[in-house]
C-alpha cells in the first residue's frame, strides 16, 4: 500500500510537472518577441504603409497636384504657343512640351518626396509608434524597406507615370504629332531613377536628424545647390542626377544623350543603393 501511495504521489507530481511545463510553454507562446528574421513582418508593414496612403486620401491630393503641375504645365504652354503662332511646327511644340514635362517632373518629385517622407521615420520616433511597432515581431530592416517600397510605388505613380501617360496621350491633339515613344519612355525612366535617389536620401537623413526641418532643407538644398554647381563643376553632373531633365529632353528630342548622361544614370542608381544600405545600417543602431 505504501509503495502504491508513493507511486501515486510520484505520478501526481510528474503529471503536475508536465501540466506546469505545458502551461509555461503556452504562456511563452503568447508573448511577442521581436522577429529574428532579416525581413520579419515586411508584408504587414507594407500593408500598414499602403493603408496610411489610402486612409486619409492623401494619394488623391498628390494625384491632383502633380497632374496639374507635371502634365498640365506642358500641355497648357503648348496649346497657348500654337494659338499665338499657328505656323509653329509640330516638332517644336513637342520639344517644348517634353522639356517642360521633364523640368516639372524633376522639381515635383523632389517636393513630393520631401512632403511625404521628411517625417516618415522622424515622425514615428517622436510619436513613439516606431518603438511600439518594433516591439512586435518585425525587424528594423523591414520597417525601413516597407517605407521605401511603398512610398516609391505611390510617388512614382502619382508624380511621374500618370502625368507621363496624360502628356503622351494628349499632346498629339495639340501639336498634331505624337512624341517618339521609346525615347520618351527612356526619359521617364530617368525621372524614376532620380526619384529613387531623393527618396533614399530623405530616408537616410531621417535616421540622422531628429527633426523634419534639416531633412527637408538638405534634400531640397541638394537639388538647388546642384543646379548652381553644375555651372562651375561640370564633372559633378556625371555622378549626380542634377541635369536629368536636360539629358531626358535630349534623349526624347534627338534619340540620344551625352556620355555624361549615361554615366549619371548609373552613378545615381549606385548612390541610391548606397543610401539605402547606410539607412538600414544607421537605423539598426538608432534609439527609437
Amino acid at each position: 500500500m505504501a509503495a502504491r501511495g508513493s507511486s501515486g504521489a510520484g505520478g501526481y507530481a510528474e503529471g503536475s510537472g508536465r501540466q506546469g511545463a505545458s502551461e509555461g510553454t503556452a504562456r511563452e507562446a503568447l508573448v511577442l518577441h521581436p522577429s529574428r528574421g532579416t525581413f520579419g513582418g515586411f508584408r504587414n508593414l507594407v500593408g500598414k504603409e499602403n493603408k496610411d496612403w489610402a486612409s486619409d486620401f492623401s494619394w488623391l491630393a498628390h494625384a491632383a497636384i502633380w497632374l496639374v503641375l507635371v502634365a498640365g504645365t506642358p500641355l497648357v504652354v503648348s496649346f497657348v504657343r500654337t494659338r499665338i503662332n499657328p505656323d509653329v511646327s509640330p516638332k517644336d511644340v513637342n520639344d517644348t512640351a517634353a522639356l517642360l514635362f521633364f523640368v516639372m517632373a524633376t522639381i515635383s518629385t523632389v517636393i513630393a518626396v520631401i512632403v511625404r517622407t521628411q517625417g516618415a521615420i522622424i515622425g514615428e520616433k517622436q510619436l513613439g509608434t516606431a518603438a511600439w511597432v518594433l516591439s512586435k515581431p518585425v525587424s528594423r530592416k523591414a520597417f525601413v524597406l516597407a517605407k521605401l517600397v511603398v512610398n516609391a510605388r505611390w510617388l512614382a505613380l502619382l508624380t511621374v507615370l500618370i502625368p507621363a501617360v496624360v502628356v503622351y496621350a494628349s499632346l498629339p491633339s495639340v501639336s498634331g504629332r505624337p512624341l517618339p515613344l521609346l525615347p520618351f519612355l527612356g526619359g521617364v525612366g530617368m525621372m524614376l531613377v532620380g526619384l529613387a535617389f531623393y527618396l533614399a536620401l530623405s530616408l537616410l537623413l531621417g535616421t540622422i536628424f531628429e527633426s523634419r526641418g534639416p531633412v527637408a532643407g538638405s534634400v531640397f538644398g541638394f537639388l538647388v545647390g546642384g543646379f548652381l554647381l553644375s555651372n562651375y563643376a561640370g564633372w559633378l553632373v556625371a555622378i549626380f542626377p542634377w541635369l536629368f531633365f536636360e539629358n531626358a529632353y535630349n534623349l526624347s528630342e534627338q534619340g540620344w544623350m551625352p556620355a555624361t548622361g549615361t554615366i549619371s544614370v548609373a552613378a545615381t542608381a549606385v548612390w541610391s543603393v548606397v543610401f539605402v544600405v547606410l539607412c538600414l545600417w544607421r537605423f539598426e543602431r538608432a534609439e527609437v
